[in-house]
């Protein structure tokens, strides 16, 4: 079609291209469904298959060009084949992989999980079979990553103009370290990482401290009841859930969505869900006191607080990054994306011993959205405040997209909306024109605010507004998931109206 009407955009693909896309994004659509049941809209589906199918497409174009350096002309990536994508592909799609591989062990492993101990042949023996199952997915997934993905990942970052044997690899582990320094600075990405470690302890340890302080006041937390300190260990917060002394308790709460924890083996290593942070070592009194009146000060937020928290998390976590090393950025987010895959495994299949905590965590942010298997959410906002890195755009102001829409925009909109709104977009949803209003203004003032400070390149206002007001309405009028949508759309109206 696009060689009949002279069109530039798909005109390198071949037939075998074209026929292996096709049947990739079936593939994928077809596995997601059946896999993450009730997990995605149509919407979604389809950017998640599209996103899949391109990074399956640009790793057979890599395999290509490294196996048959001669007959390649050129490298058919959509992006740069960078050792950037290289990682990429090794994280994103490695992660996937090894799950796929060890998907025995994550069956076993939950079904063990889920099944009451009296119907165990050996019933003592719970937690030690948990425990070797853990252990098999930790041992393989090592070898599977520093194997078969690392041997990968060498093999693409070799020289290929050199023909010494010495070069056929490169140890993927040890050109990581070596680029964490070449930054600006030697010290510039490792400080980089240090602030990011930072902000991310911080912000678990306080919210552990305010879930332990909603259940020590007797506070709703997220439509979970709290609940106060039992004498046996309890594995369940949700609706419908069972304690391990054997009586099934329900523990109410709005929001029906809400998922059970895996039944585990009364132990005392067993963690539990009324104390989800670690035994910590004895603080000192002064320190009790001052963190006791800070809590009096601090309010324990709503779901949508604390969803809206980590919004703006994102803008003080990424902003720094993507101003002084977007491309450390880059391999940042790729890994930052595997390591929430792997703790998704840990979370649905109940690999021990973090489960638990990581399950009861987690539990806290979901919404209606989120009424899938697997909890997408953190998925969503991290693709959509790294998508714009991802895709490498022509301008700076591109790579603030994401951030922008989902740490300043969103957040505003949805500030502004409950606070001050009063005009509905429709009878039948909750967002007003003066929350899109706030989602355009803010923006836009943040944009200006990032060519005052002279991070961004000049930009036309006019262009630049429509293109927000734009995504205002559809974060008013759409059911998609605005962590994956929004930014995608805008930086795709961006790149149109070259704004």
């Amino acid at each position: 079609m696009s060689e009949v009407l002279d069109v530039g955009f798909w005109q390198d693909l071949t037939y075998l291209d074209t026929a292996l896309i096709s049947f990739t994004y079936q593939f994928i659509i077809y596995v997601m469904v059946r896999l993450a049941r009730r997990g995605f809209t149509l919407g979604e589906l389809g950017l998640v298959a599209q996103g899949a199918t391109a990074l399956f497409m640009e790793s057979v174009a890599l395999t290509t060009a490294r196996i048959w350096p001669i007959t390649s002309q050129f490298i058919r990536t959509y992006r740069s084949p960078s050792p950037l994508l290289v990682f990429q592909i090794a994280l994103i799609p490695g992660a996937f992989l090894t799950g796929f591989l060890l998907s025995p062990i994550l069956v076993l492993s939950r079904n063990l999980a889920q099944k009451p101990s009296h119907r165990l042949r050996y019933p003592e023996q719970k937690v030690t079979f948990r425990k070797t199952l853990a252990a098999g997915f930790y041992g393989l997934s090592a070898i599977i990553i520093g194997g078969l993905i690392g041997s990968w990942t060498g093999w693409c970052l070799a020289l290929e103009d050199s023909s010494s044997i010495l070069h056929f690899m490169r140890d993927p582990w040890l050109w990581v370290v070596r680029w964490t320094l070449e930054g600006h600075r030697s010290w510039s990405r490792p400080a980089l990482l240090a602030y990011w470690a930072a902000l991310a302890s911080i912000s678990v340890a306080g919210w552990n401290r305010q879930l332990a302080r909603a259940r020590k006041t007797g506070r709703k937390v997220v439509g979970v009841q709290a609940v106060p300190a039992l004498s046996s260990p309890v594995t369940a917060v949700a609706t419908g859930s069972t304690l391990q002394g054997g009586s099934s308790t329900a523990v109410t709460g709005p929001r029906p969505q809400t998922r059970p924890v895996p039944r585990d083996e009364p132990s005392a290593a067993t963690p539990t869900a009324t104390s989800f942070s670690p035994p910590s070592t004895a603080v000192p009194s002064s320190m009790t006191e001052l963190l006791d009146a800070a809590d009096k000060r601090v309010p324990i937020l709503t779901l949508n607080g604390r969803r809206k928290f980590f919004h703006a998390l994102a803008v003080v976590m990424f902003v720094p990054g993507i101003a002084s090393d977007p491309a450390f950025c880059h391999l940042a987010f790729s890994a930052a994306f595997a390591l929430f895959i792997f703790v998704e495994y840990v979370r649905y299949f109940a690999l021990y011993p973090f489960s638990a905590q990581v399950h009861v965590f987690m539990n806290e942010f979901i919404d209606d959205k989120d009424s899938g298997t697997a909890i997408l959410s953190h998925f969503y906002l991290l693709t959509g405040c790294a998508g714009a890195i991802w895709l490498e755009g022509p301008s700076k102001l591109l790579e603030y997209t994401g951030v922008m829409i989902l740490g300043i925009g969103d957040a505003m909109a949805s500030i502004v909306g409950k606070r001050w709104g009063r005009h509905q977009w429709t009878s039948n949803s909750p967002k007003t024109v003066e929350g899109s209003l706030a989602f355009t203004v803010s923006v836009v003032v943040g944009a200006w605010a990032l060519r005052i400070v002279g991070l961004v390149e000049p930009f036309s206002t006019l262009r630049y507004t429509l293109t927000v007001a734009s995504c205002s309405v559809l974060e008013a009028l759409s059911l998609q998931n605005d962590n994956l949508t929004l930014p995608f759309y805008m930086w795709a109206l961006l790149i149109l109206l070259k704004a």
